[in-house]
């Protein structure tokens, strides 16, 4: 009997008011107007059937519009050089930036005040270090500019709105473009405000291969920093050394032989047969949410391509390909919710658990993905995530209406960051 190979699909729903141009190619639009992001990369004409009376109201809606409290938070901001959130610092630079710049640094500000407030944030990835970026902010424009793309991106893929989209574009070039002129100039001084820009962009690039280049600037950034990383401002996740006292023990039953590659690929081999049945296993539970349940099909199917591909050379780009769209999730996925996530809603938290987990077990399986830090604030993820479902037995789910027992969802996750430091002492990392 044949087999049938898997196809790493990118997770989508349809486009019901798409242009002309992407249903003649049948791929996705992105309904932006006047021009969607496809056309408008293609340099094609982009032309939308005529609409309806309601169709040209929904259209109004989507346009950017800022409400009126934000436009005033954001006047008294500029004009007092006193932030809207305690964990803000004041600063003469807040004067000096535009209006429209600060709007976008709001919003960033906002979901990470909410996310301190709950004390979520290690949960978030980066937006455990978000105070150090906005300090950071307030000397260097880049990580400024880092920011309001991060907001920017956001709003584009929750209000459709093309001026958001292009804002996104606009501040993504001027970080980059900042990031790498004071990348020509780095220094002890600078170092942080680098490797903060080069963190914040990577969640927010364009493609799989702009992701593979950033991330080599990042092993770059981080190998230069090495003699001063005690005195840097992200020494908190630096130092970070994941504890998984369940794993450990077990762990230490088998532990490899130093250059036993065999014994290494039969582990990640293991780790990931154990990941497809935990995300198939939670796969039904998930079928009422389009986007969650099309995520945990791409997870699965990224597993089971470099379950059979291990052992053999994968290209670098194909390593990237596979994992840049659980990179980009929580700016470029309209099911990614903040409030929910503050909210610890355990739905969610079961979700991004499991997704964590795939990501470091590809990392485990995949070196030239395994950059500085890549994994580190997933394993702390993880394990902050474990240590908050750990307070109660489970939960109910309302989709198969059975109970879910804590120690069983966190099976795969805890092995995951078990295996991943056993291969890391194995390579000596």
């Amino acid at each position: 009997m044949a087999t049938v190979k898997p196809v790493l699909r990118r997770s989508h729903t349809k486009s019901k008011l798409g242009c002309q141009a992407c249903k003649l190619r049948h791929v996705k639009c992105d309904e932006f107007r006047p021009s969607c992001r496809r056309c408008l990369s293609s340099k094609v004409d982009c032309k939308y059937p005529a609409q309806s009376e309601s169709e040209n109201e929904v259209e109004k809606a989507s346009t950017l519009r800022w409400p009126v409290d934000i436009e005033e938070s954001c006047a008294q901001w500029k004009e007092s050089g006193k932030p809207p959130f305690t964990f803000l610092l004041p600063s003469p630079s807040w004067h000096n930036m535009a209006l429209k710049d600060l709007r976008y640094i709001y919003k960033t500000a906002l979901v990470a005040n909410v996310l301190e407030l709950s004390k979520t944030a290690d949960i978030c990835l980066v937006w455990g270090e978000m105070r150090e970026f906005f300090q950071l902010a307030t000397h260097y424009d880049f990580v400024a500019h880092t920011l309001a793309a991060a907001a920017a991106q956001r709003l584009a893929v929750t209000t459709k709105s093309y001026e958001a989209s292009q804002d996104a574009n606009h501040y993504r070039k001027l970080a980059l473009y900042g990031l790498y002129r004071a990348m020509g100039c780095f220094s002890k001084d600078n170092a942080d405000a680098v490797l903060a820009a080069s963190l914040g962009c990577s969640y927010i690039m364009l493609d799989h291969r702009a992701l593979m280049t950033l991330s080599g600037n990042i092993s770059t950034v981080v190998t230069r920093m090495k003699p001063w990383l005690k005195r840097s401002a992200f020494r908190r996740i630096f130092t970070y050394e994941p504890i998984c006292p369940e794993r450990e023990e077990q762990a230490a039953s088998s532990p490899p032989e130093p250059g036993d590659m065999e014994h290494r690929v039969v582990l990640v081999k293991k780790l990931l047969a154990e990941g497809m049945s935990a995300v198939n296993g939670l796969s039904f539970c998930f079928q009422g949410d389009r986007n969650l349940s099309a995520m945990l099909r791409q997870l699965r199917d990224a597993m089971r391509i470099v379950h059979d591909r291990l052992g053999t050379d994968i290209p670098a780009e194909d390593q990237y390909r596979l994992v840049y769209p659980f990179t980009s999730w929580f700016v470029k996925n309209s099911a990614a919710s903040y409030v929910a996530l503050s909210a610890r809603n355990p739905f969610l938290l079961v979700f991004l658990l499991h997704m964590y987990a795939v990501v470091v077990a590809l990392t485990a399986a995949l070196p030239r993905i395994d950059v500085p830090l890549f994994a580190k604030f997933r394993l702390r993820a993880i394990l902050e995530i474990c240590g908050l479902l750990k307070a109660e037995p489970g939960f109910l789910c309302q989709r198969c209406n059975g109970f879910h027992a804590y120690e069983e969802v966190m099976a795969f996750p805890l092995s995951s960051v078990s295996v991943y430091q056993q291969v890391g002492r194995e390579a000596g990392r």
